[in-house]
């Protein structure tokens, strides 16, 4: 049955809804294509269809996914993915908006990411983009960084100082790049600037809006008094400063309890390993003396064998010679190979190139 572009954009759409594994398979049914397909498979069945291929048709369609100005839209304008701004001094940053709205426009998020130079200078604003910089931003980012930082009351493994000085550093970068102002202005500013029109607080009474701004000032201003603990690689002192005194030490006691826990379960994982592969070496001993015995025909040859022993062994029944590969070969016949790949007189080596090789018998 053909099919207009336009049902091959609802099917493409639905397909983007679907879950892949980490083997590019579609976990579910998708039209005729059962679970366990390729996704290449299912884009190598629209590309048939599409009169410029899927790429150009439904991957990159203007329709869906496009500039206007320096902003890049997924679906329409009601979602701006990204935008390029420049501030007063003429430089320029990426702002994007990482948050979820569905699995298609998700695959336009990344396509933004990746086409951002390494060097850039990025902020993940969310739907908070703006080409003047607004104190919105500051708020998130620091109701970010008291996240992180709370969870240092409960958190048994060790927890990384990156979240919270790597968002405090792209946090001033942003104040930086848009010339926001100093610290001192920015902690001035009234519970109405710092969380504008749009927070989720900023229809709630003044006196719940002043007392999440206040805390977010708080963890702003001992940030700043200890802004040196960032080269040391550590937030000890801010985590007790916000969370309490003693938060850390309680924090580290339970973090290094895990860690020695978590060297003795990998210790007993790896004798656990040791003792099977032991085990098996064990056993496959036996099974290759019965071989050689010939109490059992076949052998069967572990996937991994030491170094220092052969890989492949032979023995002689009557006028036969086996090997462990399952060859067999006349001895008759194995003496006349022998003298014509080597020239050798007899047969009490076996020679391979110039090499004797032992049999293993």
């Amino acid at each position: 049955m053909k099919r207009t572009l336009k049902e091959l954009q609802e099917l493409w759409d639905k397909l983007g809804d679907i879950p892949v594994n980490n083997d590019d398979e579609i976990e579910e049914d998708f039209l005729n294509f059962p679970a366990g397909t390729s996704k290449f498979d299912v884009w190598h069945w629209f590309d048939e269809r599409c009169p410029n291929g899927v790429a150009e048709d439904l991957m990159y369609n203007e329709e869906n996914f496009f500039f206007e100005g320096t902003s890049i839209y997924s679906y329409g304008h009601h979602f701006e993915v990204g935008r390029i701004v420049k501030n007063k001094q003429g430089k320029k940053a990426y702002l994007i908006n990482e948050d979820y709205y569905s699995a298609t426009t998700g695959k336009h998020q990344r396509y933004v990411r990746n086409a951002i130079p390494i060097w850039a200078m990025v902020f993940s604003v969310g739907d908070n983009i703006s080409d003047t910089g607004n104190m919105r931003f500051v708020a998130s980012k620091l109701e970010s960084i008291k996240k992180s930082i709370e969870k240092h009351k409960r958190a048994k493994t060790e927890l990384s100082y990156t979240d919270i000085w790597g968002a405090f550093g792209n946090m001033m970068d942003y104040i930086q790049f848009f010339n926001m102002g100093t610290a001192k202005s920015i902690l001035k500013k009234s519970a109405n600037d710092w969380l504008g029109t749009n927070h989720e607080l900023s229809k709630s009474g003044d006196s719940i809006k002043r007392k999440h701004v206040h805390e977010l000032k708080r963890i702003f201003q001992i940030l700043l008094d200890h802004q040196g603990l960032k080269v040391l690689g550590t937030v000890n002192v801010i985590v007790d400063e916000v969370c309490g005194e003693g938060t850390w030490i309680k924090y580290s006691e339970r973090s290094e309890r895990w860690r020695k826990g978590e060297e003795e379960r990998e210790r007993i994982k790896l004798e656990r390993l040791r003792k099977e592969e032991e085990a098996r070496y064990k056993d496959f001993d036996e099974k290759l003396e019965e071989w050689k015995s010939g109490e059992i025909n076949f052998l069967n040859t572990p996937f991994y064998i030491p170094g220092e022993k052969p890989n492949a062994w032979i023995r002689i029944k009557g006028n036969i010679i086996e090997t462990s590969k399952q060859i067999k070969i006349g001895i008759a016949e194995a003496r006349k190979l022998c003298r014509q790949c080597t020239g050798a007189p007899s047969f009490g080596t076996v020679w391979w190139r110039t090499s004797p090789v032992t049999s293993g018998v």
